[in-house]
């Protein structure tokens, strides 16, 4: 049987042909059948038509399995860091101490911090160890800690009353010991005023007569002038003693036993050298000096105004240190108690009338003090004379020495006295302390001229062999 389409195509009677002959094959096989099948309709797709296969013959089809991607293994990566894990070790970690935590027992010495603020200080590598002090043992023991201490404090009471019935039965023992202790405090209150006083090393042995002579020679010279001489050899103890129990006005001299008061004050810890120190309008003092010329107000390290002090021989700064070490009469007892017999503050600087007074010997005994390890500190010692090595005014004994010489010394300059002070090291190693005050008329530069031919003598003679 052929089924007419309005436009026969090839396909269409194909498809009849490959029916019929389909279905001729089944009814022979078959009983016979006098119903038609019915007809499956067609299924388009584009401009194709297809024919559907009957149910019978779709079953027969197998599906054809899909194809299998082969699969290449990759190189195994180091896996990256991952926050989330961070996070749940961490969660696990709290949840652990916190089950430690309540595992303590109540009756603990004193609580545990809380877990969660002990994790923010602890790494997390450390965490995942268990540490003494969260492991159980640790909880196990602390009873026994809180028993020896306990006990610890029940031997403290027992001592601390036997030594109370003691002290009851002999009270001579205690009333010395706390007569002890308030002399002991008494000490450490006036120990700045009761120092040690260390006498000169270098004891005065022999006079120089040659070198005495040639002296007497320079000062002979000008008449109008009263000098006060005193040299000391350090190595030898040998001397030279020219009118040196003078009393003669100190001028800037007197900021020697300032400067040596000032730096055992730091060694006894009443001064920093880093203390700010207020300079007030009271202080302020004409004559040499810049901080003279500063504001009220203004302050200073105590270094820095005990240096002006000496290197610029400042007047302003004389008197914040006169102040600052307690005042005049203080440090008149001071220096009294150094051996300087006369050296006197009786009035504050600029002293144009020459009231505060000392001698060539007290200075030069006081340098020897300070040379020979008293009266402050070797660091201070080094301090003191480095401050004295920066005098800038080198107008005086600086100029007899030559060169290659060390010089650590201060100057004072009234109009009515010129004066130096010093301590010289030659090229040759030796060392001597030098003193010369002298005594003018109005301002009379022959003092300068004196004070230099003294100094140069005393260079030659020491610098050539003996």
């Amino acid at each position: 049987m052929v089924q007419r389409f309005s436009r026969p195509s090839i396909l269409s009677v194909v498809s009849s042909t490959s029916r019929s002959d389909s279905q001729s094959q089944k009814s022979s096989s078959r009983e016979p059948s006098h119903q038609p099948k019915p007809q499956l309709p067609l299924r388009k797709k584009g401009n194709v038509t297809k024919f559907p296969l009957p149910h019978s013959e779709r079953t027969i089809l197998k599906p054809v399995p899909p194809k299998q991607k082969t699969v290449v293994p990759r190189k195994q990566e180091i896996p990256k860091f991952q926050p989330h894990r961070t996070r749940r070790r961490r969660r696990e970690e709290l949840a652990r101490l916190r089950r430690l935590t309540e595992r303590q027992p109540t009756s603990s010495a004193r609580p545990q911090k809380r877990p969660e603020k002990a994790q923010s200080f602890i790494p997390e590598p450390l965490l995942s160890k268990k540490s003494p002090a969260t492991s159980p043992q640790y909880f196990r023991s602390s009873p026994l800690l809180l028993y020896i201490t306990r006990m610890l404090i029940l031997g403290v009471g027992i001592a601390v009353i036997m030594g109370t019935i003691l002290s009851i039965l002999n009270p001579g023992s205690s009333s010395s010991l706390m007569s002890q202790a308030a002399d002991s405090e008494m000490q450490t209150n006036q120990e700045w005023k009761s120092t040690s006083i260390v006498p000169l090393v270098v004891q005065q042995t022999r006079e120089i007569t040659a070198l005495k002579t040639e002296l007497d020679a320079v000062i002979a010279k000008y008449k109008n002038l009263t000098p006060g001489v005193f040299m000391i050899d350090t190595d030898t103890g040998a001397y030279v003693d020219i009118n040196g129990d003078a009393t003669i006005a100190a001028a800037s001299t007197i900021k020697l036993p300032i400067l040596v008061a000032f730096f055992q004050a730091v060694d006894q810890g009443r001064i920093k050298l880093d203390d700010m120190l207020t300079m007030k309008e009271y202080h302020v003092a004409k004559g040499s000096g810049d901080m003279q010329f500063r504001n009220p107000g203004s302050q200073y390290t105590a270094l820095r105004t005990v240096r002006k002090m000496i290197v610029i021989s400042d007047n302003t700064a004389t008197n914040i240190l006169i102040e600052e070490l307690g005042g005049a009469e203080v440090l008149n007892q001071l220096f009294q108690s150094w051996g300087l017999k006369d050296t006197v503050i009786n009035n504050s600087l600029p002293d144009l009338s020459g009231t505060n007074t000392t001698t060539p010997k007290d200075l030069i005994n006081l340098i020897s003090q300070v040379n020979q390890g008293g009266l402050v500190s070797l660091k201070s010692r080094d301090n003191l004379f480095r401050i004295m090595e920066r005098t800038r005014n080198d107008s005086l004994l600086p100029r007899g020495i030559g060169r290659g010489s060390v010089i650590a010394h201060k100057t004072g300059n009234l109009k009515s006295v010129l004066a130096d002070v010093g301590m010289i090291d030659l090229v040759n190693g030796k060392r001597y302390l030098l003193a010369v005050l002298v005594k003018r008329p109005d301002n009379d530069q022959d003092a300068v001229d004196l004070i230099r031919g003294v100094s140069k003598k005393t260079y030659q003679y020491l610098k050539s062999p003996q």
